[in-house]
């Protein structure tokens, strides 16, 4: 998980990302704000990689939002561990599932099980808060519940 220390990484890698449009532009503040949302990749004491989880408990939901890799360490596979760790911290936290809007990368998600869905998928407090210019895709994925505890029925047959 991120610390506040990671902010300088963080912001090297979205950076471009935000200037190209694919990502939505944070202020500092903002990502201060959110720092315990973030996830990070780190590589000989450098920020590879990171991605946040939004929860939305409520709704039994998580965002998953700004996932980036630096340019040099794309096609490596650091996206799918991250959003692999990003499911795992969702289910942890008892969510049914995974939504994300996007305006450049949603064949990357449709080939990890993520499909595209209406803006009415996403919880009523998000959705408020949507920049409909951007002209985003919504997508959605059921998350698979972690079997592995024992429960009590399960321990006692």
């Amino acid at each position: 998980m991120a610390k506040v220390t990671d902010l300088a990484g963080i912001k090297q890698i979205i950076k471009p990302l935000e200037e190209s449009g694919t990502l939505v532009r944070r202020t500092d503040d903002e990502l201060l704000k959110a720092i315990d949302s973030f996830a990070v990749m780190e590589r000989e004491g450098q920020i590879i990689a990171c991605a946040a989880l939004f929860p939305f408990f409520k709704e039994k939901c998580g965002e998953v939002a700004c996932i980036a890799v630096s340019p040099e360490c794309r096609g490596q596979g650091q996206g799918d561990k991250l959003l692999d760790f990003i499911e795992k911290k969702a289910s942890s936290l008892r969510l049914d599932r995974l939504f994300l809007l996007t305006t450049r990368t949603a064949d990357w998600f449709v080939r990890r099980g993520f499909t595209e869905c209406s803006i009415d998928m996403i919880p009523d407090e998000r959705r408020k808060k949507i920049n409909l210019s951007r002209k985003s895709k919504y997508y959605v994925k059921k998350l698979v519940a972690d079997g592995s505890g024992i429960t009590a029925d399960r321990a006692f047959k």
